[in-house]
């Protein structure tokens, strides 16, 4: 039909439409682990890492590194942020008396033309674990067209680790999906006596009902926080490790990594835990992993349908592909071979386009 937006296109008006809006950016600014690590990275060290340089900030939002990037004596910040919450920058720089020094860009990051090369890039361009929406792409190009070589990268390193998660007994954060999974089913079964009582009997389809909405609670991810490293087997382990400055974007849409886990004591693995922590240069480390800080990102639970039973000195072994959703790539797909010792292999698959949140506890606790 004439006028009608290709999928893309209708996918991408969504997600800066999502951006646009104080919602999203208010859970942002509320996560103190996220903005005290980036006020430290811009502040600690400011006058040898920006003092007289120039930044470019990669989807600006609300404008607050750019204010700080400006507040730590850059010479000119270039500002861009493709949403609307563009206009929430601009009040953010104007209010701050900084409009002399910090130019706003409403454009995408490759649509635009930087006056100058930079000397600083800065963004917060993290997804749930790490990858999801595929912003790096978007810092990657900056990166490669304007920082001059040398130049900084705000953060410079990022990694993806993952646990087992063995949650303790007052602890189970698995106990949310399967009741989740319990409501469905005890609303079906009282679907169905109301049908008997219309002429209509669909008892027959009750398997087909718990098959269809086990296989969509267990195939998406939950969002947890403020998990004990108590509720995990063993140390975790590493996915992916890499250096922003170096790293080609491509080597980020598909990668696998094989994992071999000892496990530490008796304990009901019910699924894996990931997570994800960036450094920057002068030491400053944001991490998202299991503890009492909270962090809009959480946790990332990948629930198994059945648990492992281990124990002291078992080997749990496998390999996690982390892939790109074909039809929406700002989606990862997370493919999990596992299994215990010599067991039978095992395979589960999830979507991180459809994440379930679970947040329990205060904003307000810091570690």
């Amino acid at each position: 039909m004439e006028g009608t937006q290709p999928p893309q296109a209708e996918r991408a008006f969504k997600y800066f439409d999502f951006y646009g809006s104080m919602r999203s950016h208010k859970m942002m600014l509320e996560d103190m682990a996220r903005m005290k690590a980036y006020h430290s990275a811009i502040f600690n060290n400011k006058s040898e890492m920006i003092a007289d340089k120039v930044v470019l900030d990669v989807g600006a939002g609300t404008g607050v590194l750019s204010v700080w990037a400006a507040k730590a004596g850059a010479k000119h910040v270039y500002a861009v942020e493709a949403s609307n919450a563009v206009q929430l920058a601009r009040r953010l720089v104007q209010s701050s008396n900084l409009s002399d020094v910090v130019t706003i860009i409403h454009s995408k990051v490759e649509e635009v033309e930087i006056p100058e090369p930079v000397d600083v890039i800065v963004s917060e361009w993290m997804g749930l674990f790490l990858l999801k929406e595929s912003m790096f792409d978007s810092v990657a190009y900056a990166r490669d067209k304007w920082l001059k070589p040398g130049g900084l990268m705000l953060p410079s390193r990022a990694t993806i680790l993952l646990g087992l998660y063995a949650p303790e007994n007052d602890s189970d954060r698995t106990d949310f999906v399967r009741a989740k999974l319990e409501k469905e089913i005890a609303e079906w079964n009282e679907t169905v006596t109301n049908l008997q009582g219309l002429n209509v009997d669909y008892s027959g389809f009750t398997d087909q009902v718990v098959q269809d909405w086990s296989d969509y609670f267990f195939k998406n991810s939950i969002r947890v926080n403020y998990l004990s490293p108590n509720n995990l087997a063993s140390a975790p382990q590493k996915v992916l490790e890499f250096d922003c400055a170096t790293v080609d974007p491509t080597a980020l849409i598909q990668f696998s990594q094989d994992f071999q886990y000892t496990i530490s004591k008796h304990a009901e693995v019910k699924g894996f835990l990931g997570w994800f922590t960036t450094d920057f240069p002068n030491g400053v480390v944001l991490d998202t992993g299991p503890g009492p800080t909270y962090s809009h990102w959480g946790q990332q639970l990948y629930p198994l349908k059945e648990s492992l039973k281990v124990a002291p000195g078992d080997q749990v072994v496998g390999t996690i592909t982390v892939s790109r959703d074909p039809d929406e790539p700002r989606f990862n797909i997370i493919e999990l071979k596992y299994q215990v010792g010599k067991g039978p292999e095992q395979t589960a698959l999830f979507n991180m386009g459809d994440v379930q949140h679970l947040d329990q506890g205060s904003k307000n606790v810091f570690s």
